[in-house]
C-alpha cells in the first residue's frame, strides 16, 4: 500500500523523514515512554548517529536511530561491525500495516547510501516481533544467521535509569549498491 494515498482512505498524505528535534520530545515519549532515553538520543545526534522521525502531515508518527558509530555508553559501543544499522524503529501502533514503515526504511536506506554505506543492517527480536521480521524480508533484507541468537544488552541513560534486557535476535542485511 502506498502511504501517500492515505493508507487506503483516499486522502493525500504528506510524508517526510527528518532529524528529530527537542520540539519532538512529547511525540517521541508518546510513541515510546522514556524521556531521558529520547533526550540522550537528541544529545547524541550527529553525522555518526542520526535520530530520525517519520512525519505524516506535520505529526510525528514514528522514529528510529540510524547508527553509523554506536554511542559510547551502549554495551556494544566498541563493536564496529554491522554498520550502518537501523535501531529501535517504531511506528505508531494504529498506523502499522499501512506502508509507513516501508517508506521510513527506504528513506533510511537512501540516507545510508548517500553517506557511503554499502550495506544496511537491522536486528529484530525474534520470534517476539515476527511481523517486523517479515517486513524486513519483504523489503529485501537477508537473514545473516540460520537461527536466532541470545543477546544481553544494557545501558544507563542520563537520568540515571539503568536499562537492560535479554533478547533472541536475528540480524538482517541489505546491499545498498
Amino acid at each position: 500500500m502506498n502511504p501517500a494515498q492515505g493508507g487506503g482512505r483516499g486522502e493525500p498524505v504528506h510524508l517526510l523523514v527528518r532529524d528529530a528535534s527537542p520540539a519532538d520530545l512529547p511525540a517521541l515519549c508518546q510513541l515510546k515512554p522514556g524521556e531521558a532515553q529520547h533526550l540522550d538520543r537528541l544529545r547524541d545526534a550527529s553525522s555518526d548517529f542520526r535520530y530520525l522521525v517519520l512525519v505524516r502531515d506535520d505529526e510525528v508518527i514514528g522514529f528510529a536511530c540510524l547508527v553509523f558509530v554506536r554511542p559510547h555508553y551502549w554495551s556494544d559501543a566498541n563493536d564496529r561491525s554491522n554498520l550502518p544499522q537501523i535501531v529501535d524503529l517504531v511506528v505508531a501502533e494504529p498506523l502499522r500495516g499501512r506502508g509507513y514503515g516501508s517508506f521510513f526504511i527506504r528513506e533510511m536506506e537512501r540516507i545510508a547510501a548517500e553517506s557511503g554505506g554499502r550495506n544496511l543492517y537491522i536486528s529484530v527480536n525474534f520470534p517476539v516481533n515476527e511481523r517486523a521480521h517479515a517486513l524486513y524480508q519483504r523489503l529485501g533484507y537477508q537473514q545473516m544467521q540460520p537461527a536466532p541468537y541470545f543477546i544481553h544488552w544494557e545501558f544507563a541513560d542520563s537520568g540515571g535509569e539503568f536499562h537492560q534486557g535479554d533478547d533472541w535476535r536475528v540480524d538482517l542485511v541489505k546491499a545498498l549498491v
